[in-house]
């Protein structure tokens, strides 16, 4: 289960990092908020025709020229610089922590490594096999890219499988079989969503909560939490 006490603070810490880029766009690096502008809308047109050459093209250029923008910021400075400090005041504290108790467990006792549906990748498109496969909960995060997850392939255990997926720019779409339930909860800046009967071509600064009817009685159901700058979410069902 989630801890929302942490999830209000990243919200809010979120929020206070947005704000602050924004008063220094406006009132110290003009040009920074118009160029961040147009390296969005370009990414988001260019992400439209991305099975072009040219939208390829304008994508990744729109990328990286977002991300110099970003990276010029006094706002990412300061987030930097705060980012280090907490390293330090973490592995100070950590060297400083006496008579470490180390736990013992029986040796007939162990803990095995499961293997992952995904791993993060910083860009790229990556996807489930499409043959069967033994499911596992999806937590992944991207910069750029698109991520598909068809649970056609798949047997879902009992109980409420998760998937979370974070991603900065790009589109998360979800393959769904009919007889599985399913609780979206997704966070945006800017985008569009396409999820089961609920479409929105263009949506800003929006959380989404859907769930379908039968969910919380359902034995077949999944859970799906997304969050990204710019991009689309997909929920199909198949």
């Amino acid at each position: 289960m989630f801890n929302r006490k942490n999830m209000h603070v990243t919200e809010y810490l979120l929020l206070g990092i947005i704000i602050f880029l924004v008063f220094e766009a406006i009132f110290i690096h003009t040009e920074s908020l118009i160029w961040l502008g147009v390296w969005i809308v370009i990414i988001y047109l260019a992400r439209q025709h991305y099975y072009r050459p040219m939208g390829r093209m304008f994508f990744w250029v729109g990328v990286v020229a977002l991300g110099i923008t970003v990276i010029n910021t006094i706002t990412f400075q300061i987030v930097l610089f705060a980012i280090l400090v907490i390293l330090l005041l973490h592995w100070y504290q950590k060297n400083q922590r006496a008579n470490y108790h180390q736990p013992q467990f029986p040796k007939s006792q162990q803990i095995n490594e499961k293997k992952v549906l995904f791993t993060n990748k910083w860009f790229g498109r990556q996807q489930t096999e499409r043959s069967a496969y033994e499911w596992s909960d999806v937590n992944i995060q991207a910069i750029a890219g698109e991520t598909i997850i068809d649970l056609t392939y798949t047997v879902l255990p009992k109980g409420e499988p998760l998937i979370i997926a974070r991603h900065l720019f790009g589109t998360v779409k979800i393959i769904v079989p009919f007889d599985v339930e399913v609780s979206i909860q997704h966070s945006v800046l800017f985008g569009a969503v396409d999820i089961l009967e609920h479409r929105d071509e263009v949506i800003t600064n929006r959380v989404i909560h859907l769930q379908t009817e039968a969910y919380n009685d359902a034995n077949q159901k999944v859970k799906i939490v997304t969050s990204m700058i710019a991009g689309k979410i997909e929920v199909t069902r198949e």
